[in-house]
């Protein structure tokens, strides 16, 4: 817990959400920096990048509010999805979406920038879940411990 000189304080669990949002920036400020060479005559990568642009800034704002499952998943989504963008490009012999420029590409410098962000995104969303995963595990056990035990079948046999 992180007090502020005003006295209110900040939960621990603000650091994800705030590297999560910066992260998102990072990987819109990227897409929009390689954008006017996607709005030639293939399109759709274009629109692609808009789409992860509008998409990392909106979902990098929500996760900023207030943390939210759907928010975390719509991250890893982004991320998955741009990721699997830059792998079909490259990969497909014939192009992907209209982009044959970019067929064996494998080492522009953004690419690579972006490949960079979108996995620590996805490590970012792993790290979250497990955590969540663990703080339900640590207050059903200590549900669990606070509950009185139920009596066996051999104990009400022996007191009657």
């Amino acid at each position: 817990m992180i007090v502020l000189p005003n006295g209110s304080r900040i939960g621990a669990r603000l650091w994800p959400r705030a590297v999560g949002a910066l992260t998102l920036i990072a990987l819109a400020v990227i897409h929009v920096v390689d954008l006017p060479g996607t709005l030639g005559p293939d399109r759709l990568v274009g629109i692609g990048y808009l789409g992860i642009i509008a998409a990392a800034v909106l979902i990098g704002g929500v996760l900023l509010a207030r943390s939210n499952w759907l928010a975390w998943a719509a991250a890893a989504a982004v991320a998955v999805s741009a990721m699997g963008g830059y792998i079909l490009t490259r990969a497909l012999p014939g192009g992907f979406l209209g982009d044959h420029g970019d067929v064996g590409n494998w080492r522009c410098p953004l690419g690579i920038a972006a490949l960079s962000v979108e996995s620590v995104i996805i490590l970012l969303v792993l790290l979250v879940v497990l955590g969540a995963w663990q703080a339900r595990i640590h207050a059903a056990s200590v549900a669990a411990a606070r509950r009185p035990a139920a009596p066996r079948a051999s104990e009400y046999s022996q007191s009657r």
